[in-house]
């Protein structure tokens, strides 16, 4: 204990909470941290009282964290702002090395969501993976679900929700037995499928995962998910009418599932100077012809696709889209485009040579 934060910290408590003696400084520590329920219950001075905790952390350093996140985290109906602030602050003092401090992260994530504060811990969950840099994979299993359900109930977390599942599912890549993430993969499929021009951008990749590949052949969402992420209309329309109940089943709109495989789907053309036809995304989509360029314009907005419509000539020049895979075809059109470049090149440098003869 330095004996300049000790003293400091005695007399601070005995200031707030009005006692009339203050104690010994080699006793500040533990009299601090037995009058935890007194300094929490004090009015209007939140501010000296997370000064007080700020000095018994400066004076005893992790001497009585254990015993601090236990008093802090035993109630969730009073001060439960201040207390997250100082639980906060325990964290900030903790060296990286310390295995208190993610013990600490712990607390502070099941805090936030058992008082409904998810949104002032936000930064955190930003910053998570530098946050838990060196913490074993089987550590970080319960922490990355348990922010995954507390995201889910969030107005707007939904889709940091599914990052964060995508986090836990890649945990058990390196283990045998992957059956116990079984029901997050199929949430992870559900969540991407609901939302999945904004899994797309964010490249949300569930397929490859061996906690998701045990969903093949053993539940028809793991088809479904193949659908979203590499195949067409198409095979989604093919899809519903085979297995309509896959949609009840897990709540799955058929008409927002349908637009946005369209949008998917257009990510499928290919990309360079050839024009497509309005006719052929009229039947590729199953559309109107009155509702093509509609559908282009929506791809351009979500910033799925770059492209130039020509209204007289009621074609689109795809330049630019996102990659939904890279299978083949993929790779022949990457070939083709080689090609043309080496030969290109070629050219330019046979004309070079003749021009300095």
């Amino acid at each position: 204990m330095q004996a300049q934060a000790a003293t400091n910290l005695a007399a601070y408590v005995q200031a707030i909470l009005k006692e009339p003696t203050a104690v010994a400084a080699e006793a500040a520590g533990a009299h601090a941290l037995a009058k935890t329920d007194a300094l929490l219950a004090v009015k209007d001075q939140d501010t000296d009282v997370e000064g007080a905790f700020k000095l018994l952390l400066k004076a005893t350093g992790a001497t009585h964290v254990p015993e601090l996140l236990k008093k802090l985290s035993a109630d969730t109906t009073t001060n439960a702002t201040l207390k997250l602030r100082i639980l906060a602050e325990v964290f900030n003092s903790l060296p990286a090395a310390n295995a208190l401090r993610f013990e600490t992260l712990v607390n502070i994530i099941n805090y936030a969501g058992a008082t409904n504060q998810v949104h002032l811990i936000k930064s955190y969950l930003n910053d998570m993976d530098a946050l838990v840099a060196g913490v074993a994979p089987a550590n970080l299993q319960s922490v990355y679900l348990s922010i995954a359900d507390l995201l889910e109930k969030e107005v707007d977390g939904q889709h940091q929700s599914l990052l964060f599942l995508e986090k836990y599912l890649n945990l058990f890549e390196s283990e045998k037995d992957v059956s116990k993430a079984k029901p997050a993969a199929i949430r992870a499929a559900v969540a991407v499928i609901k939302a999945p021009v904004e899994a797309f951008v964010a490249h949300v990749e569930l397929l490859h995962l061996k906690a998701v590949q045990q969903l093949k052949g053993a539940d028809k969402i793991y088809d479904l998910l193949e659908i979203f992420t590499s195949k067409s209309l198409a095979d989604y329309v093919a899809f519903e009418k085979a297995s309509a109940a896959t949609l009840k089943a897990h709540g799955l709109d058929s008409a927002v599932c349908t637009s946005h495989m369209r949008l998917l789907t257009l990510c499928s053309y290919p990309t360079g100077h050839d024009a497509i036809a309005y006719a052929d995304i009229e039947r590729t989509l199953q559309v109107p012809a009155a509702d093509v360029e509609q559908w282009v314009v929506k791809a351009i907005t979500a910033n799925l696709i770059s492209a130039k419509i020509d209204q007289l000539g009621r074609s689109v020049v795809i330049t630019r889209s996102l990659q939904r895979g890279f299978g083949p075809a993929e790779w022949a059109a990457l070939q083709a485009k080689l090609s043309l470049y080496q030969a290109n090149v070629g050219s330019l440098l046979a004309t070079i040579r003749q021009a300095r003869q």
